[in-house]
C-alpha cells in the first residue's frame, strides 16, 4: 500500500484505462478514458497542469497488486475527482499527438 502526507493525491494509470471497468478501478468515462496509460503519460498531464508532482515507480494499484505500473503523487490542491476530472483530458490529448 501506498502511504503518502495527507496533502498528497495518489492518481494510479489505472484511473484512466479503457480496457478495465469501473468495478476495476477506471474513474473516467470510456469518452475519455485512453487504453494502457504509462505514468510517464500521466505525469505528463499533471504537469501541463502545473501541478507539483513525483513519480512513484515500482507501485502496484492495490486491486492488481502483481502488476508494478507506478503512480503519481500530486501534490493537494483541488479535490481528488475534480483532479482527475482535469487529468483526463489532458491525458487524452497526449495520447492523441
Amino acid at each position: 500500500m501506498v502511504r503518502t502526507r495527507t496533502d498528497h493525491i495518489i492518481l494510479w494509470p489505472s484511473y484512466f484505462d479503457s480496457r478495465k471497468k469501473r468495478s476495476s478501478g477506471r474513474r473516467v468515462p470510456k469518452a475519455l478514458a485512453v487504453e494502457k496509460p504509462t505514468v510517464e503519460e500521466l505525469f505528463k498531464a499533471v504537469s501541463s497542469l502545473e501541478l507539483e508532482a513525483v513519480i512513484l515507480e515500482n507501485k502496484a494499484y492495490p486491486s492488481n497488486w502483481w502488476e508494478y505500473e507506478g503512480c503519481v503523487s500530486v501534490e493537494k490542491s483541488l479535490p481528488k475527482t475534480e483532479l482527475i476530472s482535469k487529468v483526463a483530458p489532458k491525458l487524452k490529448a497526449i495520447r492523441n499527438q
